[in-house]
């Protein structure tokens, strides 16, 4: 097999060349931009550290937590766990050590624990306590 070796390769009126569609690239490939407007499959690592619109489908394994959704939409989730959603959140169960602060809350408070019932405040404020 022959080898070509040259400095820069131009097309005929000077720009870049076009690679052929399915044409296979062995060896290193170095570029300071790329444009890929189709599929591209990865078989090794990809590492880049501000990779930003990613679709991904199954686990994701973040260095630095991950932001979804626009500035003020959406949320982010931190490497060391703590997340920030703004909207509504539900949630099957949940399960807090620390801080719970809300401009209100929802619900009747028949299973709140630790509470003084509505009863003695009411029996002090009128004069019984």
């Amino acid at each position: 097999m022959s080898q070509l070796y040259v400095d820069n390769i131009r097309n005929r009126t000077g720009g870049p060349i076009g690679i052929p569609t399915g044409a296979v690239v062995t060896g290193v490939i170095t570029a300071t931009t790329a444009n890929v407007t189709g599929n591209m499959t990865v078989g090794g690592v990809l590492t880049y550290e501000d990779v930003t619109n990613i679709d991904s489908v199954g686990v994701i394994t973040a260095r630095s937590g991950i932001e979804f959704g626009a500035s003020g939409v959406g949320g982010t989730i931190t490497a060391a766990g703590q997340a920030e959603f703004i909207g509504v959140v539900t949630a099957l169960g949940v399960n807090v050590s620390g801080v719970v602060t809300a401009t209100s809350f929802k619900g009747d408070g028949s299973a709140l624990t630790g509470v003084e019932s509505w009863n003695q405040f009411d029996t002090w404020l009128y004069g019984g306590g």
